[in-house]
């Protein structure tokens, strides 16, 4: 299973580059087909921005990244949140 770590590490930087040349699309598609703007696209390929986990779960569906499965990525969001809640109470 693909965790949203994983997947956000793929939307950035060269590898969200490498990732849309891949799968022969470019940030207009993505733009059109999630709702998500270019200039928040642009951000995360040239590493400005890290990818807020809703918007990965938009773009990662989109790519194929991530199974159309919500209630798989819901809990992986939930665990995620409670292990960093985790970690700062450390």
């Amino acid at each position: 299973m693909t965790t949203l770590y994983t997947v956000k590490k793929q939307l950035t930087g060269s590898a969200f580059t490498r990732l849309m040349k891949k799968k022969k699309t470019n940030k207009y598609r993505i733009m059109k087909a999630t709702g998500i703007s270019y200039p928040t696209l642009s951000n995360w390929e040239s590493g400005k921005h890290w990818p807020k986990d809703e918007t990965v779960i938009k773009v990662g569906k989109y790519l194929g990244l991530i199974p159309d499965d919500d209630q798989v990525i819901e809990l992986e969001r939930k665990a995620a949140e409670i292990k960093a809640t985790l970690e700062r109470l450390k």
